[in-house]
């Protein structure tokens, strides 16, 4: 996957470049694990990169929980991260509600 985003605090190299590149492996019907390679180019500085791995247990359909490690390839990442984490989807959040208006499907 490749991201583009902005560091507004930073006065040069603002844009960022993410490369990631994941392999997840399924292990039961709630955890997997994962491996994980990140990229970050800035466009005005030099790349830093880590291998990161790490679990994720979903607690309901809407919900897990994760762990990572990652450990840093090159002299500009950090040395290593540890983290834990939490996401909560939001179904429907955007969609109509029923009975409303719709566009007909095209055949």
């Amino acid at each position: 996957m490749f991201t583009e985003f902005f560091r507004p605090s930073e006065p040069a190299g603002k844009r960022i470049t993410e490369a990631t590149f994941v392999i997840e492996k399924k292990m039961t019907e709630r955890a997997s694990l994962f491996v994980e390679y990140v990229g970050d180019y800035p466009e005005n500085g030099s790349p830093a990169q880590l291998l990161n791995s790490g679990g994720v247990y979903r607690l309901s359909p809407n919900q897990q929980v994760d762990f990572h490690v990652a450990l840093g390839l090159n002299h500009n990442a950090p040395s290593y991260i540890v983290g834990v984490g939490y996401s909560l989807r939001f179904d429907g959040l955007f969609s109509l509600k029923q009975g409303s208006a719709s566009i007909a499907p095209r055949h």
